[in-house]
């Protein structure tokens, strides 16, 4: 008889207990733009030259026209690649026990010095997991970006990511 009621207690506990786990999703709302004015008016003027011409272009007979225009954006780079970004920020990521099951959105700022500019914290399931995302980010490792570039002119790019609390 005893056995059989640790027996259930112990298949209790384990139904009922859940460790928590968690996950990243992929790089989302990316955008890049010119870090101040007189940078937006290089790229502009660099546009302008393009699109007058490939409008030369195209008024010529017999020729074949390519716009490579697009070709002249370059994100902001990890090393390694954003695989090797997302595996760093999940093995780094302290998780704490008492964390609240949801998502957790982060906005990231790439400056145009190589580093990370700012780090915000869009939406947080609870304090201590906001705290443990402020401190993975105070890693070294999380901060050795190469800046986006368009038409070789170091810009911003921003993007977000989220990590994910589950009880599993």
């Amino acid at each position: 008889m005893k056995n059989t009621f640790l027996i259930f207690i112990v298949l209790f506990c384990f139904m009922n207990c859940s460790v928590k786990k968690h996950y990243l999703s992929t790089l989302e709302n990316i955008k890049i733009f010119p870090a101040n004015k007189a940078d937006s008016a290089k790229i502009d003027a660099y546009n302008d030259a393009g699109n007058r011409q490939a409008e030369e272009c195209l008024k010529l007979k017999n020729v074949i026209c390519i716009d490579d225009s697009s070709n002249m954006y370059l994100h902001a780079q990890f090393p390694k690649g954003v695989y090797n970004f997302r595996i760093i920020l999940f093995n780094n990521f302290k998780l704490p026990k008492d964390a609240l099951e949801g998502e957790n959105r982060i906005r990231i700022t790439v400056g145009t010095n190589n580093t990370i500019d700012n780090i915000e914290i869009l939406k947080y399931t609870d304090e201590n997991t906001r705290k443990a995302i402020e401190d993975v980010f105070r890693l070294k490792e999380l901060n050795t970006w190469k800046s986006a570039k368009i038409y070789g002119i170091p810009v911003k790019e921003q993007f977000e990511i989220s990590i994910f609390v589950t009880n599993k």
